[in-house]
């Protein structure tokens, strides 16, 4: 229940969304910061002579290559091609799920989306980096990202409205399950994946002699997805089943900004470094039960992906082209 999970459509949406305007604004930008040697800033020809390529007849230009161009409508033509249906059905979705939720008279409560959030946030550093991953990756900001919340909780409510889970399945599951909720260790860390221990070694006497920590990644690191931001692994819970288990054994007791290896692992031996520990909140009370209730009615409800199926044949939602 931790983890963002119904996206995928909409992520699409933002794509084809971004993709649109990073084209314009950097053809906005062309004439006069890229413009060929042979044209004005105003499009007009230079003291050569050779004229500026004539855009087609279908459109106004939006990028140049050589003597051809590429059009806005073709440009909206090919978006359609790729992403086309899967946009419309996620907008054709989100239509059958207000229809089906003023029906049902159901509602996304203010403090339900602040809940979800702070779920969706556990395992940054802050608000504002999940933010800035946010709009850096997916091209969404706080209000898109809400929005979209709220169509994913409605859709859950719509799920789980006629599914009933009693008090007692909710005790024995929090009683059987008891580290699904409590709170947990994350460490945040930077390592350097060596061939041999020798070469190991020698990085870490050169982290000792003063050494720049990101430098040395990004120079040495064998692990070529982490080593262009200075080997960051970013938080990684303290028993993490993915990564060697010595690794995380030796970092959980390092301090702040301490450095230990070589430590073999799987592809080599690796220096870390302890940036940060977080502790995440464990659940209890109300909340806690509120989550089990809803998290086994989504178990046995249809799935999500079923449900909107079934909401767009109930609404007729139909292609009219």
């Amino acid at each position: 229940m931790r983890k963002y999970e119904a996206l995928k459509a909409v992520i699409i949406l933002q794509a084809v969304c971004m993709v649109v305007l990073t084209v314009v604004v950097v053809i906005k930008a062309w004439p006069n910061e890229h413009a060929p040697a042979n044209v004005g800033n105003e499009g007009k020809p230079a003291a050569t002579g050779r004229p500026n390529p004539v855009p087609k007849p279908n459109g106004d230009a939006v990028a140049r290559v050589g003597a051809d161009v590429i059009t806005a409508e073709e440009l909206e033509e090919e978006l359609y091609r790729q992403h086309g249906d899967t946009v419309l059905r996620t907008m054709m979705v989100h239509k059958a799920i207000e229809l089906e939720a003023e029906a049902a008279k159901l509602h996304v409560l203010p403090e339900e989306l602040d809940r979800e959030l702070e779920n969706m946030m556990e395992g940054y550093e802050s608000e504002e980096r999940f933010l800035e991953v946010m709009r850096g990756q997916l091209g969404l900001s706080k209000e898109q990202l809400l929005a979209d919340l709220r169509y994913k909780l409605l859709l859950e409510k719509i799920a789980v409205r006629s599914v009933n889970v009693t008090d007692k399945e909710i005790d024995r599951y929090i009683e059987e399950h008891p580290e699904e909720f409590s709170a947990k260790e994350q460490l945040h860390l930077k390592w350097i994946l060596t061939e041999s221990e020798r070469e190991a070694d020698s990085l870490l006497q050169l982290l000792v002699a003063g050494g720049d920590f990101d430098l040395l990644a990004r120079t040495y690191s064998m692990d070529s997805y982490t080593a262009d931001t200075g080997g960051d692994l970013g938080l990684i819970d303290a028993d993490d089943p993915f990564y060697d288990p010595e690794m995380l054994e030796t970092a959980s007791r390092l301090q702040i900004a301490e450095t230990a290896g070589p430590i073999q692992v799987d592809g080599g031996y690796a220096i870390i470094r302890l940036v940060e520990r977080q502790t995440t909140t464990g659940l209890s009370g109300q909340r806690l039960h509120d989550t089990v209730r809803k998290q086994l009615a989504l178990e046995r409800a249809d799935s999500l992906n079923v449900l909107e199926d079934k909401l767009l044949t109930k609404y007729e939602a139909v292609k009219t082209e």
